[in-house]
């Protein structure tokens, strides 16, 4: 498997640097004559402030040419696509009798703004012209929503939208309208699966940013098995602000933060923990930015720190094992269950059905551990099925 990565996902607590991380690793990357495309789609929009230089949302901003950056506008990208698709909605549930009102309340769906800045990173991905895609993201839990949104957004789809453009078809009949409708939903449904293969694919990773804090570290640990548990790969966590030992700080207060740099990597032991020294003066420009360090010593930033941690089903004495990656749970309840034939996987307050592999559905869940990175859940034929089939 090739160690190159295409996309880059920085994520981090708001305030700790992640900008300016996404911005060094675009300008370092450019530097070594990579196709470097910077993009956005933190609500703050600080990159431009970063690099130093004013940036018009929406549009490509060419920086030199080796280095572009696009900061996001949800609200152009709306008005270009789904507001012209949602008026024909409302029209037709308006029509059937529903109340323009409820009409409008009812056609706005849920994450549209993120799905069209995933699909506009997706996009970029597909430009033979850029070499590798450098995305600064949210904060944590934006980024955690934006990630599991393609997911969450077909299961909307399919509980939401449908069942009302059936009561338009019985109200109506089939039309012209209706048809375009349907047919942008098929696109839709055909987009959601795109972003999730460009997002969990083998040329993708999450880098996530911290700093010594102890609220911070809490919830980058947290952030680290939320995303690990939605399939994405980490593999690099950087710790920003770091006070190197040559500092004139406070001892005491320098101390602690080390050790929970320290405890850090005795905890995590397979993600490497890269320190960013805090730096008196702000890294603004390209040549402030140059000064940061983006990879580890021995993989330039371009290039996967750390392998994937394996997953699937593998047989047992007692029937199959089925090993779903997890980092880091910490102290986080892990609670799996099954529906049918999915299973039902919550670790803290993230939930993620998943579908049983076919060979698991004719098994009964016999219960889960966390061992080696991984959730591990066991199962034993169900001898009733096995029998049918």
């Amino acid at each position: 498997m090739s160690s190159q990565v295409r996309l880059v996902l920085f994520s981090g607590k708001g305030g700790v640097g992640k900008s300016t991380l996404a911005a060094a690793t675009a300008v370092q990357l450019a530097d070594t004559g990579r196709r470097v495309h910077l993009v956005s789609t933190d609500p703050a929009h600080s990159c431009g402030d970063v690099l130093g230089i004013a940036m018009q949302p929406g549009t490509s901003n060419v920086v030199n040419e080796r280095l572009s950056v696009t900061i996001l506008d949800a609200h152009i990208q709306r008005t270009r696509s789904w507001l012209s698709l949602q008026a024909i909605a409302v029209e037709l549930l308006t029509e059937a009798g529903v109340d323009p009102i409820h009409a409008a309340e009812l056609t706005v769906l849920p994450g549209i703004d993120e799905l069209l800045s995933l699909l506009a990173v997706t996009e970029l991905l597909d430009d033979p012209e850029i070499d590798i895609v450098v995305v600064d993201g949210g904060p944590t839990a934006e980024t955690a929503r934006l990630l599991a949104l393609p997911e969450a957004l077909e299961q909307v789809l399919a509980a939401i939208m449908k069942p009302a453009f059936a009561v338009a078809r019985a109200a109506r009949g089939p039309i012209n309208a209706e048809a375009t409708v349907l047919t942008a939903l098929q696109e839709l449904a055909a987009d959601l699966r795109r972003v999730k293969q460009a997002l969990s694919g083998s040329g993708s990773v999450v880098r996530l940013v911290a700093t010594p804090e102890k609220v911070v570290l809490a919830e980058t640990r947290r952030h680290l098995a939320t995303l690990t548990l939605l399939g994405h790969h980490v593999d690099a966590i950087f710790v920003n602000r770091y006070p190197a030992s040559s500092d004139n700080w406070p001892r005491k207060w320098a101390q602690k933060q080390r050790k929970r740099v320290r405890t850090l990597r005795a905890d995590i032991t397979k993600t490497p923990i890269i320190t960013v020294p805090f730096k008196t003066a702000e890294p603004i420009g390209k040549s402030g930015l140059r000064s940061l360090p983006v990879s580890t010593r021995r993989k330039p930033a371009d290039t996967l720190f750390t392998s994937r941690v394996p997953g699937g089903v593998v047989p047992t004495v007692a029937g199959y094992e089925w090993r779903i990656p997890l980092l880091d749970p910490a102290d986080q309840e892990i609670k799996v269950g099954r529906l049918g034939d999915n299973a039902i996987i919550v670790v803290g307050s993230t939930r993620r059905v998943l579908a049983l592999p076919p060979v698991l559905c004719r098994c009964v869940m016999q219960g889960a551990v966390v061992r080696a990175q991984q959730i591990v859940i066991a199962f034993e034929p169900d001898e009733s099925l096995w029998r049918q089939s």
